[in-house]
Parts: structure tokens; sequence; C-alpha cells
């Protein structure tokens, strides 16, 4: 049976006491049964993928503005060793629910909380920490589909917030969908629109938190050289500069400072812990964004080619389904469309009509496919392609491309086939005929 025991309890009481977050989230990422929510916490603490780096960026920013909304609130904007004390209160809070669950006799939901005990544990430390209990990412969501809805698909939403599959696009589109479930259009757009923008910029500027010698953003960091003991200010438009601002230098040093301690706690288990490998967190889509090779996009494909104007079809439809879901068109969309370019021309469909999405079943969550559609929707005799939604937005655009060239000359040698076989049987036709003459 899946869910927790005293004893795993006991192990993880020892490092929240430690304020030990790595190993916290680490015991629960590894736990057999487990909900995949440990493994999205630990993206928060190392900030090292898309969801922990958006998770880090709105709680940042929506403090820094929190007496707008609250006016018994302060604008706040906080260090990393603050954030690091409200990551280690959260701790507490998250353990309080499971001992509470396993207390009441259900292992399972110890083990996997629902989304209103993480919602709790949240706002208990976003209060023991005067900031705005909204500084969660999901908080509002969540709120308005309970509020709107029911409990029970608040609690769906959760559970589709924690699925990382394909790469975490199936995510990304619904949570826009149940957005626009829940919320007012214009509130629903603001939301999505809010995240679209963190998705984006954290894609391309964040930078993990883990290394102690490097802090910032891409585009403006600064990096510590251990054997002078100086930093220097790095930026994309000139040369490293050595900072000498004292009072820059003060917050970098006690920022370095904090993930020393943590990269140190990260080293020390409890006796009973199995779980001593450091899972890796998942990454998405968007992570591959910084630095893609500009050879990947469709520049291959132009005006006046053959499969042009299916390609600028799918394109569309693509860029309206992301459009739909609050999102831009970008690497992610590029090899989508080329994937169903390809696909589309494999199965001899002349057309683009429609792309859409799977629908949730009972095998799977919505989004696990995704169709090119030639005809309209609810006609029988349409003709329609579908592929794995993970595998469209992986594989690189070179390939598909590959793959579209091939599937050319294929439709191109059998249509001189039939060609010539027309010819031939023309050829025999007038022959008998001359011969009947």
């Amino acid at each position: 049976m899946s869910g927790l025991n005293q004893k795993d309890l006991d192990i993880l009481r020892a490092y929240a006491d430690d304020g030990n977050r790595e190993r916290y989230w680490n015991y629960l990422a590894q736990k057999q049964g487990n909900d995949g929510y440990g493994l999205l916490a630990l993206g928060v603490v190392r900030n090292d993928n898309l969801p922990g780096q958006v998770a880090n960026a709105y709680a940042q920013l929506e403090a820094a503005d929190q007496h707008d909304r609250n006016p018994k609130l302060q604008n706040r904007t906080l260090t990393e060793r603050q954030w690091e004390e409200f990551g280690q209160t959260l701790l507490h809070r998250d353990l309080e629910r499971r001992e509470a669950w396993l207390e009441a006799g259900n292992p399972t939901l110890a083990l996997n909380l629902p989304g209103r005990d993480v919602q709790k544990a949240h706002d208990l430390a976003f209060e023991r920490h005067n900031l705005d209990p909204n500084c969660w990412t999901p908080r509002i969501l969540l709120e308005a589909t309970r509020k709107n809805l029911s409990e029970d698909a608040a609690e769906n939403v959760w559970k589709e917030m924690l699925n990382n599959d394909y790469r975490g696009t199936a995510r990304a589109w619904n949570t826009a969908g149940h957005a626009y479930d829940a919320m007012p259009w214009g509130q629903a757009t603001a939301y999505v629109a809010k995240l679209g923008v963190y998705e984006l910029s954290m894609a391309d500027q964040s930078l993990p938190t883990s290394n102690p010698n490097v802090i910032g953003i891409r585009s403006s960091h600064h990096e510590y050289d251990p054997k002078a003991g100086t930093w220097s200010h790095h930026t994309e438009s000139g040369f490293p500069m050595q900072e000498r601002n004292p009072r820059v230098l003060e917050g970098l040093n006690d920022t370095r400072e904090v993930r020393l301690e943590r990269e140190e706690k990260a080293t020390h288990f409890h006796p009973d812990d199995p779980y001593r490998q450091r899972i890796e967190t998942p990454k998405v889509v968007l992570n591959d964004l910084p630095g893609q090779d500009p050879n990947t996009r469709l520049a291959a494909l132009r005006p006046g080619d053959a499969h042009y104007p299916l390609y600028q079809q799918i394109r569309e439809h693509v860029a309206a389904l992301d459009a739909k879901h609050g999102r831009s068109f970008d690497e992610t969309s590029e090899r989508l469309t080329a994937s169903l370019t390809a696909l589309a021309v494999e199965n001899k469909l002349d057309r683009a009509d429609h792309v859409v999405l799977s629908q949730a079943t009972a095998e799977g969550a919505a989004g696990r496919n995704v169709f090119v559609v030639q005809g309209n929707l609810h006609d029988p005799a349409q003709q329609r392609a579908a592929m794995a939604t993970e595998t469209a937005v992986q594989t690189p655009v070179e390939q598909s491309l590959q793959r579209l060239d091939e599937a050319g000359q294929e439709r191109q040698a059998l249509a001189m086939q039939t060609e010539q076989r027309t010819q031939q049987n023309q050829q025999e036709l007038e022959a008998r005929s001359m011969r009947m003459g």
C-alpha cells in the first residue's frame, strides 16, 4: 500500500527542523506512489526549471505590489535569504498537513496531499512572513474554480498542475483552459497573459540558484572569483566590470552564503533515508528556448515550395491554439508546426482545416495526442492524422523537414507512376480502337 508511515514522517520532521529543503522534497519526490508535488517543489528550491522559475518570479513580483491588493500589507522585495526562510517555514506547515492525514488513518493522502491542504500550507507560510497568500501561483485559479465550479473541479485542476507529461505542454494548455472555465473572460485573460509573460521571460533570462558563484539573470549577472575574492558584473552589451558598490557587494555575499548553506545541508542525510541520489527536476519545452540553433527554424520552407501552403495553414492553426491558451508562438510551436506538416503530407492530406488536441479520457489526460484535420470536424468523411503531442513538440525541425522531403518525393514518385499507367492505358485503348477499326 502506498503512502507515508510514522517512520517517513520522523525523517521528514528531522529535515524540516534542520531547514533542509533539498532533502525534504527529494524524499517525497522519490517515495513510491507520489503524485509529483515533491519534484515540482524541488524546481522551486533550485530555480532550475521553468515551473520553479515562474513560481519564484511570480511570488517576488506579487509581493512587490501586495499593498495595492491588501492595505494591511507593505510592498516588499525579498532577498534570497528571506525567501529561504519562507521556504523553511513551508516545510513545517506542509508536514503538519501530512501528520494530520496519517493520524486520521489515511497514509495515501499523507503522501499525496489534496490541493486544498497544499494551499492551506502555503497560506499559513505566506501569512507568517507578512506576504499575500496570492503570491502562490495557482491560488487565484484554485479559489476561482472552487467558488464558481466545485471542490472536485479544483482538485482536478491541482492534479493536472502536477502533470509533467509532454514536458509540461499539456499542463500549460490545461491551466489556461481551466482559467477560462472558472473565471470571467477578462480576469482569465489577465491571469493567463501574466503567466505567459513570466514563462517567456524566465525561459530567456532565469539562472539556477544552485550556483553560489553566479547570481542574477542571463543578461545582467555577477560572477564570483574565489581566488581573488572579487565579484564582476557581466552584461550582454559590455565587458565584465569589477563590482565595487558596498551595498551591492553586501547583498551578493549574503546570497552566496545562503546558497552555500543550502548546498551544505543537502549533504546531510538522515541515517534512515534510503533516497540518497539527487533526483533531477523535470525540464519543460520552454527550457530549450535559450541558445536554440537558428537553423532549426523552418527557414528551408519558403513561398513557392510545394508544401508551403499546407505549412502556412498548420502554422496559423498552431498560433491560434497558442493564443487560446495564453501562449506566444515560440520554438515549441515551430517544432509542432513542422511535425504536423510532415504528418499531413505523409497521410496524403491536401489541406489543414483544423489542428486540435485530444480530450481527456479514462486512458489519459487532455492533450495526449494532436490531430490535423482536413474537412469539417463533425463530418464522418473527414480525413485526419494524429501523433503524440510529446513527440510532436520534441522532434527537431530539421528531422521533420527530412520526413517532409521524403514524403514529398514518395508522393511525387507515386504521381509519376499513376501518370505513366494512365498514359499506358490510353495508348492501349487507342491501339484497340485502331485494330477494331
